[in-house]
């Protein structure tokens, strides 16, 4: 089966000790024997999804939200500082960002600002780490944040044929911009691979997207448009895209809303509530 099934995204390897997105491979033939939700990914992109799959047989590597952006009593541009180093000695291998806001100001919710955050990822990438990509987006109804959930369907209002459906692509077409942004490289440049983990925690009902605020079908449709969309239309190539719900009752609960393994490489987790005191 092709997808690299992550429960939690095993995310203790560190970045400046291993490399996952270096190629192991060398051929173009050997690329195209590795099978990705977009067949035209770059080399990159695949290299990064089958040293995951190989790391994620024995290994799990530590991440840290916007790791190089801000921390303890530090908030402003610091060259390559980090909590995690300056605590274990080493950078995290697993760097997480959010694109919420994107197209409407030049800082995320949390306030990290998109030209630094571009820089950080690029940081992140030749250290050898792996970057993740959030997208806490909008309310397209209502015009609140994403926790606004008292705005009737608007998954519905998104899909095509709906009242902002252009109004999404439009969203959509800043996103893809940033994506295609992230490049390595002075004179052969390369787009930096990302794992993107679009409407994440789903099974839980605090987002627009999310349970029961659309249907598991209108949920599976938005996935598989924007996955088109920005894969077919846009030619954004070096992404991979993770499948992450919440919490769930049951193996069936998980896939409830599941778009297909054709949408689909990584599928993880959101647990949040494990390490609730009360548990």
């Amino acid at each position: 089966m092709r997808l690299l099934k992550l429960w939690m995204l095993p995310i203790v390897l560190v970045a400046s000790s291993w490399s996952t997105l270096t190629p192991k491979v060398n051929t173009n033939n050997v690329f195209a024997q590795i099978k990705t939700v977009d067949p035209d990914a770059t080399k990159q992109t695949k290299a990064l999804f089958a040293n995951l799959k190989k790391i994620s047989a024995k290994q799990i590597m530590f991440g840290h939200q916007d790791d190089l952006a801000y921390g303890y009593k530090w908030n402003d541009w610091h060259k390559k500082k980090s909590d995690v180093k300056d605590v274990c000695g080493r950078y995290p291998a697993v760097f997480g960002w959010d694109i919420s806001k994107l197209g409407q100001g030049n800082k995320n919710l949390d306030h990290v600002e998109f030209k630094n955050m571009s820089k950080w990822i690029l940081e992140a990438y030749k250290m050898g780490g792996l970057n993740t990509m959030s997208w806490h987006v909008d309310n397209f109804v209502s015009k609140g944040n994403a926790w606004d959930n008292k705005s009737g369907n608007v998954v519905a209002a998104i899909l095509p044929g709906g009242a902002e459906h252009e109004n999404y692509k439009a969203r959509l077409d800043i996103m893809a911009a940033f994506f295609k942004s992230l490049r390595k490289g002075f004179l052969a440049k390369h787009e930096i691979p990302i794992v993107f983990r679009p409407f994440h925690e789903h099974t839980g009902s605090w987002f627009w997207w999310g349970q029961p605020n659309c249907s598991p079908d209108e949920y599976k449709q938005l996935w598989q448009f924007t996955v088109k969309y920005l894969r077919d239309e846009k030619g954004v190539h070096n992404l991979l895209y993770c499948y992450s719900p919440d919490v769930f009752r049951d193996k069936e609960h998980y896939l409830e809303c599941y778009p297909g393994d054709e949408y689909v490489d990584i599928m993880g987790l959101d647990d949040y509530h494990d390490v609730n005191p009360k548990n």
